[in-house]
């Protein structure tokens, strides 16, 4: 037995590996806009495929099961929607308010000078265009900022049409969506079987545990994740609307977002001082005082996350590392754009997966050696 683990038959696997995957990603690149809404359904679908599954044992069948968690979650998407759409449009508009009275009212100004080091207010407004902040605030409409991201789903020539045919675009986009989730949560399990008959049976253990690894770290990470954030994001927002701080809802559910990189929520911390500083001025407390309860409610949840959320959803199980996953997203999301961003866990996932497989293939490599 060889004691080089890299022969010429590994080397020449690698190469063509190596090459297959540059080919892919450029194929992907060039098809990224197309292939969005496939892989927005192929995603949520796998998210929901356990649901499914379950739900199957008691309605016998796959059809019902799909069904039911299909209506179950555009339920929940759609009341959500009539829920905080409205909340999120009054809350712009009365933040836009309190940004106007922080420019133009020599009160809150005053008011201001007792926090911040001496000349810092005008460097803020110089820096700051107000106006310009205060045009966009007003201007907010939610129908178009939900038009502008379901843009992405029928992408192309979206630009040159009318209103009424870009409401009837990304509609359309919407329902392809859904229609790739229907189709992909039905047939699921039968595509996973029909992908492993196509295997070459020399390859057949191998390729399936690289698969049952990935899907391994997918459901550790991914779905588990995505359950955590939504959870903080519930809990930011709801104590954020409790103690009535401008834009609490919504700035709640996008601290959330930031907690699909574990710990990334920490960035969110200068806004959350900034709008504590405007609520402060407006009701007349002491800022210090509401900067403590800012500092509580991330301390509380954070707590709360670590030791009760995380450990209840993901159990003992390492999930990615936060820099890991910063990185993927960056060299990912400039490959493929868009696409990139959303597809930067999975993809990250199959190459820490495959990294796995050659480190272990290195070590039993090794110990065979020794043993001889």
């Amino acid at each position: 037995m060889s004691n080089n683990y890299w022969n010429i038959d590994r080397i020449m696997m690698l190469i063509f590996g190596l090459l297959g995957s540059a080919i892919f990603i450029t194929l992907l690149a060039y098809l990224s806009d197309v292939l969005f809404p496939f892989v927005v359904a192929f995603l949520l679908a796998y998210i929901l495929n356990p649901f499914v599954n379950k739900l199957q044992k008691f309605l016998k069948y796959r059809v019902l099961s799909a069904l039911a968690v299909l209506l179950i979650f555009a339920g929940i998407i759609i009341g959500a929607a009539f829920v905080l759409v409205p909340v999120i449009a009054d809350q712009v508009v009365h933040l836009s308010d309190l940004l106007r009275k922080l420019a133009t009212d020599n009160a809150w100004q005053a008011k201001l000078s007792q926090y911040l080091p001496e000349n810092m207010l005008e460097m803020i407004s110089e820096k700051v265009n107000f106006e310009f902040l205060l045009q966009q605030l007003q201007n907010f409409d939610a129908l178009k900022a939900i038009q502008e991201l379901f843009a992405k789903l029928l992408p192309g020539a979206f630009g040159a049409l009318s209103w009424s045919m870009k409401v009837f675009a990304w509609l359309a986009g919407l329902f392809m969506v859904i229609l790739y989730m229907m189709f992909l949560l039905l047939d699921f399990e039968h595509i996973r079987g029909v992908l492993a008959r196509q295997i070459p049976s020399a390859y057949n253990e191998k390729v399936l545990d690289f698969f049952r690894n990935f899907d391994y770290i997918m459901s550790q990470y991914f779905r588990a994740q995505t359950l955590v954030a939504g959870l903080v994001g519930v809990l930011f927002a709801t104590a954020f609307s409790i103690m009535n701080l401008p834009m609490g809802l919504p700035f709640g559910l996008f601290i959330g977002c930031l907690n699909m990189i574990p710990y990334m929520q920490i960035l969110s911390i200068p806004l959350a001082v900034f709008l504590g500083l405007i609520y402060s001025l407006d009701v007349g407390t002491s800022f210090w005082q509401v900067l403590l309860i800012i500092t509580a409610i991330y301390a509380g949840i954070q707590v709360l996350q670590d030791l009760v959320i995380t450990p209840k959803v993901m159990g003992k199980a390492l999930g990615l590392s936060p820099v890991l996953i910063l990185l993927s997203l960056s060299v990912w999301g400039k490959l493929l754009g868009f696409l990139g961003l959303v597809v930067a866990i999975p993809f990250t996932c199959a190459v820490l997966v495959l990294y796995k497989d050659v480190r272990e293939g290195i070590r039993i490599h090794r110990k065979s050696i020794g043993e001889e």
